[in-house]
């Protein structure tokens, strides 16, 4: 009552963080969320971006773990910038910017982003492969497509291209690397979506963990061998992460679990754990809560 949330979700995370943690994270769901810019390093680096900000009448500040992260403390309006207008940014929490970096796309390869719309990753991808190669940004709804064309268009990026499909049946010819950014719950985001502490139950949490198992489950059949296929979402419950990733192991030995520290920058080597899964909650409240394996599959 005190912090506004359901009392199951409160019980779960009292089980599971004690008492003290979970009553810090019910707090933290209620505060504003920073506004966290991703610099397209297309077009400038941060500290160009940073100077250009300060010119256009807007306070920020570099974020503590993602070296392309930008917090804005306040400006004259977002979307009136000059800096949002010529592409040199995208909104995207600190956390979001971690699991691009975990996928490790590098330039002319051929990627799939399985769940894209609005694009923030797919375009943070084609940022990191240098606008070379390919990008298939797969999307389900027809009328969530056109975010991705517009984002790309805006931030110049040529190499995406949006195609419709429901990622637990899609087949393509192979691909180099493989994001699934899975549909959740999104209990790790609710600081930003509030009314998803009411539309969520128990029982829609184990629901969503078997339609993630079957897109996981037929989008590493899309990863080339020696291939990388990130499973990510932002959510909080072990249904719809780690016994996902468990699960999936268990049935597909050519498949192991990569270590994702090489892979992230210094700062937020604190997000991963021995388990090797990555997690940003409850580790730094003040970030989005993101949830991510890497794994490879053999040669």
């Amino acid at each position: 009552v005190l912090h506004s949330h359901p009392s199951w979700l409160v019980r779960r995370w009292i089980e599971r963080y004690g008492a003290q943690t979970a009553e810090e994270l019910l707090r933290s769901n209620n505060r504003h969320a920073p506004l966290i810019i991703r610099v397209n390093r297309l077009r400038n680096t941060r500290d160009e971006l940073l100077g250009m900000l300060a010119d256009q009448g807007a306070e920020a500040r570099r974020t503590a773990s993602s070296p392309v992260g930008i917090e804005l403390l306040s400006s004259p309006g977002l979307t009136g910038l000059p800096a949002f207008k010529e592409g040199r940014f995208f909104v995207q929490d600190e956390s979001a910017q971690l699991v691009g970096l975990l996928l490790g796309p590098q330039p002319g390869e051929r990627v799939l982003d399985a769940c894209a719309a609005p694009g923030g990753k797919a375009t943070h991808i084609a940022e990191l492969m240098e606008n070379k190669g390919e990008v298939v940004a797969l999307e389900s709804e027809q009328k969530r497509m056109g975010r991705i064309s517009e984002n790309s268009s805006r931030l110049g990026i040529t190499i995406i291209r949006p195609v419709q499909g429901d990622a637990a049946i899609y087949k393509e010819k192979e691909f180099d690397r493989v994001l699934v950014d899975a549909p959740c719950s999104g209990l790790g985001v609710l600081r930003r979506h509030p009314d998803g502490r009411w539309t969520r139950n128990e029982e829609s949490i184990k629901e969503r963990g078997k339609l993630q198992a079957r897109i996981l489950a037929n989008c590493a059949r899309l990863v080339r061998p020696g291939g990388v296929l990130v499973y990510a979402t932002c959510t909080t419950e072990p249904e719809e992460n780690e016994e996902v990733v468990n699960g999936f192991l268990a049935k597909h030995p050519a498949f192991t679990l990569d270590d994702p520290l090489p892979h992230l920058p210094a700062a937020a080597a604190k997000f991963s754990g021995p388990d090797r899964f990555f997690r940003t909650f409850p580790q730094e409240p003040m970030m989005d809560g993101f949830f991510a394996a890497r794994l490879v599959r053999a040669t």
